[in-house]
């Protein structure tokens, strides 16, 4: 009957699950195979067929449908490899012996001295890569002996170095002068047309956000305003994704404020305010200059439990909980809001849960996706969804794994669309409760 499903695949294609082109996750599918290739590299180097066991873990990180980021050249010899990742390019060359990869980072003579230092002390830091100068050029690069290979042992390695190398040029384009920078002609610059439209929304978003504000910024009410800050800057790097000095700046205002210090919140909201205006007096030639897409390979993010996200989501409905019983209904849809921006920001999670916080992300700001031509899942001038829509992301966000995770139900018709706090409250339990273990 093989032939029967076949004929039946091709007739009514399965779509393809929603993939959310927006935060600083790798905005591609994991490749199908990839379990699959990695468990034949390894395979493969056990029984010593090194180049073999190369190939195999190098294809298990191309994204499905998308080869560009990685691209593959084998010979008897030798493989070879071009990688992107954001601002950087890392080019390999593998033979039975050695595996070596290298980042062209910036022209030693044009950088400032701190800059120098900054790279010699970062040494101390990194685990399996290390920048060096050559012929004028900063590197950073990694040197591997084949002798006792393993895919765990190339992962790890390559990661470093693809990301570091990318954060570094970031680094140095917020901080000093870019055109210092080697290797940037795959960058491509938002359109022009499109990054004024950004440029509107975040000036829009910041008035409303000290609109809704005005009369509650006092010591009673530091909670509620450091959730408006802090939702509105994690929504401002996830729909927005500035790069270099403003991606810099909000990951260090976030990651500031939750510090364990002794600064008092009213500080901390204080600090996040001015930012805020700062951002707010930002000129647009300025803003313009933040804007890229170039290719990505590696995800920021460490992989997250589903314990650690079910207990962060729990402890954020348990301050909804404390708002409710204390009647202070204006911050309630913030926190809701704020869930799942933060937990999209903060961890590495599995592609079918990321469709479904977006999905929470596309409700809550339905005009942004309006103005980027998708559907509108709600109006807020009459609290409407759109019920059918919704349950079907839903649907293909969670169908392609439930042959893995034969406990991952469709929740859809669990939840309650009478009006946006019981979406959210019905939509967090069912999310909490999602079962990722594999049967």
């Amino acid at each position: 009957m093989n032939w029967l499903r076949t004929v039946v695949e091709k007739l009514f294609p399965k779509e393809s699950p929603p993939l959310p082109h927006y935060g600083r996750a790798i905005h591609a599918l994991p490749n199908p195979k990839e379990h699959e290739l990695f468990d034949l590299s390894a395979t493969a180097f056990s029984e010593n067929n090194i180049l073999l066991g190369y190939r195999y873990f190098l294809e298990s990180l191309q994204h499905t449908n998308n080869h560009e980021h990685l691209i593959l050249s084998e010979t008897d010899n030798a493989i070879t490899f071009t990688l992107y990742q954001g601002s950087a390019i890392l080019h390999g060359r593998i033979t039975t012996e050695i595996f070596c990869a290298t980042a062209h980072i910036a022209k030693a003579s044009v950088l400032h001295v701190a800059m120098k230092r900054r790279f010699l002390e970062r040494n101390f830091q990194l685990t399996y890569c290390r920048f060096s100068e050559k012929e004028d050029v900063i590197e950073l690069g990694i040197k591997l002996h084949n002798t006792t290979i393993t895919p765990q042992k190339i992962f790890f390695p390559l990661r470093e170095l693809a990301l570091n190398a990318d954060f570094e040029k970031e680094f140095i384009s917020s901080e000093f002068d870019e055109s210092a920078l080697l290797e940037i002609a795959h960058i491509i610059p938002c359109d022009l047309e499109r990054t004024q439209r950004l440029y509107e929304t975040m000036q829009h978003w910041i008035a409303s956000t000290k609109s809704s504000l005005v009369g509650l910024l006092s010591n009673d009410n530091n909670g509620m305003a450091s959730f408006s800050y802090l939702t509105l800057l994690l929504q401002i790097d996830y729909l927005l994704i500035p790069h270099k000095k403003m991606a810099k700046e909000i990951n260090e205002k976030i990651n500031t404020y939750f510090m364990e210090d002794e600064k008092l919140t009213q500080d901390k909201n204080s600090d996040l305010e001015i930012y805020l205006n700062q951002l707010s007096s930002m000129p647009f030639e300025m803003f313009k200059t933040q804007f890229y897409h170039a290719p990505t390979t590696f995800s920021p993010f460490e992989h997250a439990l589903h314990d650690d996200i079910a207990e962060f989501i729990e402890e954020s409905l348990a301050k909804v909980r404390w708002y409710k019983n204390n009647h202070t209904n204006y911050v309630i849809p913030v926190i809701y809001h704020y869930i799942a921006l933060y937990i999209l920001f903060n961890y590495g999670i599995h592609p079918s849960l990321r469709a479904l916080l977006h999905l929470h992300v596309q409700v809550y700001t339905s005009e942004f996706f309006a103005d980027e031509g998708e559907m509108k899942l709600y109006e807020s001038s009459t609290g409407v969804f759109q019920k059918q829509a919704i349950t079907r992301i839903i649907e293909m966000a969670l169908e392609p794994y439930q042959a893995r995770y034969k406990n991952l139900k469709n929740f859809a018709d669990q939840l309650n669309f009478s009006d946006l706090n019981h979406f959210s409250q019905s939509f967090y339990i069912q999310i909490k409760n999602l079962d990722y273990q594999e049967v």
